[in-house]
Order: structure tokens, then sequence, then C-alpha cells
């Protein structure tokens, strides 16, 4: 793991009352960018109370805007997402909202088997709805089938995937590559540009795993998703959720952003914060504390469509699942989970164990939550564009949260 992480005295954080006193506030997933203010980051020392978030469920998310919230209406449950499916998949509203229902416990049911069968776990994904768990011995099958699930009898179990991924990873490799293990083919996918050439050294290593390694090409180049904001030449990304540890509210956001700026502020001119921590490449997260006298945490995500949805918990994404990305250059888009757990060879450096989704998102959207229903799944990385335009066929990588949660001893910020 790379990590960057730079540190000066702290300051007194100001009253919550002065905080509501003022009629300004933050949108979460809006514009905002880097400043050369003066301040710089701070100390943050961890707080034993803010360590967990083991159900997953207990969060605090995201923020709110001035003169936004008010005439913005709250959309609790899945209804603003249900439209956004139900017109992608070609499926009725009431199609949608079943599907979705039958996701948000499926994925937690996924997470739960696929950590208590250890080895015997091919991985897991969801099929309209419906969870598969693959196994490789009926004894894992039976508690799948016992649990409620679907288990599906697989050749080389997830642990041993994996093993080939980082043997495959340890070979040259040609920029604008992915590996990432697919759990509906029990394989390894190695994704080349089709520009390029099939690495040779790629597909040397690749032969000596046999039917386990399949390659597949995409168009674009693979790059960081931050953008060139016309209010400063820095640049500017998206926020992702906010957290606590109940003392103070933190910024969770792309790691490649806060990476090199010590300041943020909103486009108009608003102070929100320094940044504290950056850990990119490898990973790609970074924090910010909101200590702006203008700015403060409401437990909402702006989906760009006069509404917005608050953030109850976090959990792991399941390839299948439907999800939901939110970011200021392409607003609120939706899509499925392809992959988990890939690693992305890009412009940027290499970051691993991302979520892939086939949204469609632009620069400027780094940072941006990724999310289902009231679950947040991961932060807005990198996306294979063609100049400043998706290909036509959109993959975007994504920072699962789950681990910038943990690393950074915090919980998501907002109340069901």
């Amino acid at each position: 793991m790379s990590e960057r992480v730079v540190s000066h005295p702290r300051t007194a954080r100001p009253s919550r009352r002065s905080l509501l006193a003022t009629a300004l506030a933050v949108v979460a997933s809006v514009g905002f960018v880097p400043t050369a203010a003066a301040a710089g980051p701070v100390d943050r020392q961890a707080q034993a109370g803010g360590a967990a978030d083991p159900a997953h469920t207990e969060g605090r998310a995201t923020l709110a805007s001035a003169g936004g919230v008010a005439d913005r209406k709250r959309a609790d449950g899945s209804a603003d997402m249900a439209e956004a499916i139900a017109k992608q998949r070609g499926i009725s509203r009431d199609a949608a909202e079943k599907l979705l229902s039958a996701e948000n416990a499926n994925v937690r049911l996924a997470n739960r088997l696929t950590t208590e069968l250890g080895a015997s776990s091919g991985g897991a994904y969801l099929s309209n709805g419906h969870l598969v768990v693959t196994v490789t011995d009926a004894a894992a099958a039976a508690k799948v089938t016992a649990a409620g699930a679907e288990a599906r009898l697989v050749a080389r179990g997830e642990r041993h995937l994996q093993k080939i991924q980082r043997a495959l990873e340890a070979a040259p490799s040609e920029p604008n590559t992915t590996w990432g293990v697919d759990p509906e083919t029990n394989q390894v996918v190695v994704s080349l540009p089709a520009s390029g050439a099939k690495n040779a050294a790629q597909n040397s290593m690749a032969r000596k795993f046999g039917a386990a390694v399949r390659f597949e090409t995409t168009a674009g180049q693979i790059q960081p998703n931050v953008g060139i904001s016309s209010a400063d030449a820095l640049g500017g990304c998206s926020v992702g959720f906010t957290a606590t540890d109940y003392t103070f509210n933190y910024i969770i956001t792309a790691g490649h952003c806060t990476q090199g700026y010590p300041h943020w502020t909103l486009p108009n001119g608003q102070d929100v914060g320094p940044s504290l921590e950056s850990n990119y490449p490898e990973n790609d997260y970074g924090l910010i504390w909101m200590n702006g006298p203008s700015v403060w945490a409401t437990g909402t995500i702006n989906l760009w469509n006069n509404t917005s949805r608050s953030i109850h918990g976090w959990a792991t994404a399941v390839s299948g699942l439907s999800v939901c990305n939110s970011g200021k250059t392409t607003g609120f888009r939706c899509g499925s989970v392809l992959r988990t757990n890939v690693t992305v060879n890009g412009a940027g450096g290499t970051v691993r164990q991302m979520v892939e989704t086939n949204i469609c998102t632009l620069g400027g959207d780094s940072g941006g939550p990724l999310f289902a229903s009231n679950t947040a799944y991961g932060l807005n990385s990198h996306a294979n564009r063609i100049g400043s335009q998706c290909n036509s066929t959109p993959r975007t990588w994504h920072q699962p949260v789950g681990e910038a949660i943990t690393g950074y001893q915090v919980v998501i910020y907002g109340a069901p």
C-alpha cells in the first residue's frame, strides 16, 4: 500500500450552533476544487469509538446544499433508482423495485456466505436479483442451499483465482490493462486495450493456467476521473461520502484528488477544509476535514434530478448488483457491477481491488459515490475514456468505500 499522510497542528472546530446559524452548506457529489489556502492539513487523532461500522448498516453519510435541500425531494427509498434501472433495462417500475429489494437483501447474504465458506467459495454473483454462490465441494453447496441461495459447483476457488491474478500482474504488461476474477465463468479475465497487441509476456504466463484465464479487449484509455475546473487551474472532483469519528466530520473522496491538494473550497469560494490523508496509487481514497465555518453534513447525496438520497451504511459489492453513481460531470447514472477485486493499470498508476461497473463517468466525477438504495459501495476512481467522451462500452472502476472507512477509523455520517 502506498500512503501519503501530511500533518500540521489541529485548529479548533466550529461549534454546532455556529454551523446551524449559517444558511450555507455543501452538496454531496457537487464539484469542489482545491485551493492554495494558507491553512494546511492537520493531524487527525484516531478515535477509539470511530473504528467500527461492523454491521455495515449503522453508518452516517454525505452532505447537503445551501438552498438545495429545502427544495429537493428527500428520496429515502429506492424510487429514484428504480426509475433509472427500469428505463435502462426496459422493465416496469414495479419490476425494478422488486429487483432492487431482492438485491439489497442478497448482497449482504453473499458477503456473509463467502466469508464463512473461505477457501471453498468460488465467489458470488447476482442474476436478475437472484443470488448464486459458486463453491468447490458438496459440503459448501449444502450450506449455501440451507441459507436460501443457489449453489453452483466450480473447478476453481476464488482464492486460487486470485493467486493466478497476482501471477499475471507480476508479468510485464502494457498500459490500460486490467485483471479481475469473474465468478460467473470461474475465470480470471485480462482486459487489454483494443489498439494494442496482446502482451507476449501476458500470453506466455496465461498459457500456464489454461482455461482459468480469458482475454478480452476494450477501447479507450484508462484515466483517473479528476477534471479541470474553470474556478481553479489545479483540478476538480466530486464529494463521495461524509464520515465522522464522533468528534469531527470528514469527506471521504478519491485519493488522487486529495494527493498534493492541501485545502479545498467550493467553486463559489466557500471554505470546506484541509486534506488530511491520501492513499494513492495501489488504493484510491483520501480524507478531507470539514472544518469550514459554512459547511456541515446532512446525510444525503445529490442525484442531480431535484431529489436526494440518504445513506445508512456500507457493504461490499457483488457482481451483478444494480448500482448508481453521482458526480458533478455526468450527474446521476445507473448500471451494474461487472466484477470486484479488479486490478487497474491506468495512466495514474496501478490501483487494486477495484469495483468495475458499466456506468459512464468522466473527468470531474472522481471521488463521487457509488451506491444502491441506501447503501454505500464505493468512490469513483478511473474510467476508460476516448478523449473527453465515454466509449460505446463504458467501464468505470470504483474504490471500495469500506476500505477507507476501516482504514481511517470512521463511520459513515447520516441518520436513517
